[in-house]
């Protein structure tokens, strides 16, 4: 197997990237976490509604105190969403800079004369 580095003999600005790629990815990775706990602390939020003796009405307290907490832990999992999607967006921002930059150091030495 061969491993290759696209970055190696590339300057301090790919280094640069590079950290910037690495550090965007462990908060892509960081974020899909949070949004999944979001997620199980909203279906169990939901579960709990649901557990709630009839009726289900604004007029039942606890219907209502659980409804609430479950429309914050939605909200919460919306705004990690939110979050994740953005993170992913500069992610692949990075990435294509990462081939925009391959793509002109190619170009560059196939204009190199032998």
């Amino acid at each position: 197997m061969m491993h290759v580095n696209p970055f190696k003999d590339a300057g301090e600005a790919q280094g640069d990237g590079m950290r910037r790629y690495r550090e965007t990815f462990a908060e892509v990775e960081a974020l899909g976490a949070q949004v999944r706990r979001a997620r199980r602390q909203a279906d169990l939020s939901l579960k709990r509604v649901n557990a709630v003796p009839e009726p289900h009405s604004v007029g039942n307290a606890v219907f209502a105190v659980e409804l609430e907490r479950h429309r914050a832990d939605r909200e919460t999992m919306f705004e990690a969403m939110r979050k994740l999607d953005a993170a992913r967006r500069a992610l692949r921002a990075i990435a294509s800079d990462f081939v925009l930059e391959q793509d002109k150091t190619a170009a560059a030495d196939l204009r190199r004369p032998a």
